[in-house]
């Protein structure tokens, strides 16, 4: 079928693209996403071009950027790789070549040779730019969400855009391909923000900085004055508090705000005045963005500062799922109607040198744990027990379009007597009638051997995520560290699970029994060889610096009986609060003191960082894949 067909039938790949409305990464980079419109204008221009055979004009743009100038928060290094091909068109076959390594292996069936054809993953190496040289790779993941091929548990091609190429004989170009790249969901996914805002927090520190100084100038204006310096005393007080202030204080603050005017001249009480207004002001914004898990302290160690969260959402119907938008365990009321696909829980510490770090306390996935658990990867990414509905519209309607055409076709082999013909006929048509059952049909709420879709279903593809996310942000926000709480200092709170072990790991890195490599730590040490950068054991405080008066506590845990490490028990020690002046039952812990800090794994943030983020892991698994899933919780 030529591509002029192909438009005809509706079939063109859709490229049209609509920024996001919230720029969450900084300034230079953007969230872009991705979405499928029709547009007839675009379907005859290129029968049009089609017809006259221009050559193909290749988007090509710097590294990640999927044929935007303006850069993306994310972008793929398999759409880089397409653009490889050049401007001519290939078959699927060839695409299959180019974004899989194939090899021959020969072994014997019933003492006699064969020879089979083995799909593994593609790596490829950078030949310019900023990761000139570094290895990436075609991840089956990112095919498979992207429904550009799927493969079932034995290797074979059994879906997506190239399946049907293959199956009709279509041509696909560059562009086409890096079109179904682009609509991946991946690349729609939006982050919501709970916490201290950046900018907020800033513009509240300048206003309250700002009233503090000219409270300062009165009080040693008016030092003779009994009553007017009590009340500036007072104020100032308020003035001083750490964090964002409560409601409560606020009043306080205002109220001894009119006590201190009422003595005051006019031209400093109207100054005095504004610059309150200002902090109140501020405050607001603050407050709008409040924090659901902060002091949760089975999940959060106490002592950061800045404490937020970020939930990455899907806000769109998933159509094959149980439900077509799924809140998850978490955040519900925070995030409304959209899919919640992970959050991340971390906060602001200091290194002993006064380097900033962001450290994780949780990352967490409600809605595909269950999926990880239940399956293999191969399962996972087969299409049949997880069925991925994005983009799977392209394949449905050339499915739909070629039925009447094999329904002739068969009936003209039933006439023939083409017995051979008519089952292979027979058992396309069978393929493709389970095919369009599945695509448009919801999944069963009770069923069991079927599972929901959502993108990034493994713990290391959505850790590896939420490490880059936060590596972009630490970079924007001259943060020097992006460090994960090891699991004796907050996971193991929950009681001992295996998965949490496996996924935080140890200050050095290790995971089960403090042996082999943890999630958390083989991702950003990989992250870290691809950006040029360092990862491994960071000395990091329990609490802030510069409030040196702690209240101490320590927990205890215990490995169970059936661990490599079974009977032994850890302390672990944490500052559940912190102030400016002793008190009873405080602990004078300066900054610089080695009391304060504690062994952290952490990856150092490079300015390379800041640009576009790769999708998928740097390294991943073989397109015929039967590892063991990572299982987490």
């Amino acid at each position: 079928m030529s591509l002029k067909a192909l438009l005809r039938a509706g079939k063109e790949l859709l490229k049209a693209k609509k920024p996001s409305a919230t720029p969450t990464t900084g300034e230079q980079t953007r969230q872009i996403t991705y979405t499928p419109k029709p547009s007839q204008a675009q379907a005859k221009e290129l029968v049009t071009q089609e017809l006259k055979n221009p050559p193909v004009v290749l988007k090509k743009t710097k590294p990640l950027q999927m044929g935007d100038d303006l850069a993306p928060a994310f972008g793929s290094s398999t759409y880089d790789w397409a653009m490889r091909m050049g401007r001519s068109k290939y078959t699927a076959d060839e695409w299959l070549d180019h974004l899989t390594s194939t090899r021959k292996v020969n072994f014997k069936i019933f003492g006699k040779p064969a020879t089979k054809t083995v799909r593994e993953q593609k790596r490829f190496k950078y030949d310019s730019g900023p990761f000139a040289g570094k290895e990436v790779n075609v991840s089956k993941e990112e095919l498979f969400d992207s429904n550009l091929a799927v493969f079932n548990e034995a290797g074979d091609l059994t879906g997506g855009l190239l399946y049907a190429a293959k199956k009709f004989g279509l041509k696909l170009d560059a562009n086409e391909v890096g079109a179904m790249i682009k609509l991946n969901p991946i690349n729609r996914l939006k982050p919501i923000e709970l916490g201290v805002n950046k900018g907020a927090q800033e513009a509240f520190d300048v206003a309250n900085k700002n009233a503090k100084n000219y409270v300062q100038a009165l009080q040693v204006k008016y030092r003779g004055t009994d009553s007017l310096k009590r009340n500036l005393d007072e104020l100032q007080y308020q003035l001083q508090s750490d964090g964002v202030p409560s409601r409560p204080q606020l009043d306080n603050m205002n109220e001894f705000l009119k006590k201190t005017t009422s003595e005051l001249p006019i031209d400093q009480k109207k100054a005095l005045n504004k610059l309150i207004g200002e902090v109140n002001n501020k405050v607001g914004p603050l407050k709008n963005n409040k924090t659901r898990y902060g002091n949760e302290t089975n999940y959060t160690l106490q002592g950061g500062k800045d404490y937020r969260e970020t939930i990455f959402t899907l806000p769109e119907d998933i159509p094959t799922n149980a439900s077509l938008r799924n809140k998850g365990g978490h955040f519900g009321d925070e995030i409304g109607d959209v899919n919640n696909i992970y959050h991340i829980r971390y906060d602001t510490r200091f290194t002993p040198d006064g380097k900033k770090v962001f450290m994780i306390n949780e990352i967490q996935s409600d809605v595909n744990q269950s999926v990880a658990k239940s399956m293999t990867k191969a399962q996972q990414l087969a299409g049949e027990k997880r069925l991925n509905p994005f983009n799977a519209d392209l394949e449905l309607n050339l499915l739909v379009s070629q039925r009447g055409k094999m329904l002739k076709d068969l009936d003209d082999a039933l006439a023939n007597n083409e017995f051979g013909r008519v089952n292979a006929i027979s058992s396309s048509m069978k393929d493709i009638n389970t095919k369009l059952q599945r695509l448009t049909t919801r999944r069963n709420t009770y069923s069991d051997d079927k599972k929901d879709y959502f993108p990034m279903v493994e713990a290391d593809s959505y850790g590896d995520h939420a490490i880059k996310y936060l590596m972009q942000k630490a970079a924007r926000e001259n943060v020097d560290y992006v460090a994960v709480a090891p699991f004796d200092k907050v996971s193991f709170r929950q009681g001992y699970k295996a998965g949490n072990e496996r996924f935080y790991g140890y200050a050095n890195g290790k995971g089960i029994g403090k042996k082999g490599k943890a999630v958390l730590p083989d991702v950003m040490g990989k992250n870290a060889r691809f950006y040029g950068s360092s990862a491994g054991p960071t000395k990091i405080s329990l609490s802030d610096p510069t409030r040196p008066y702690k209240t101490i506590g320590n927990d205890t845990f215990k490995y169970p009986k059936e661990h490599p490490l079974k009977g032994k028990e850890i302390k672990s020690q944490y500052h559940s609060s912190t102030g400016q002046n002793p008190a009873k039952g405080t602990k004078n812990i300066p900054e610089g003191d080695p009391r304060l800090y504690f062994d952290a794994y952490a990856i150092k943030v490079v300015p390379l960082m800041r640009n576009t983020q790769k999708t998928y892991k740097s390294k991943g698994g073989l397109v015929v894949d039967m590892f063991k899933p990572i299982r987490y919780n």
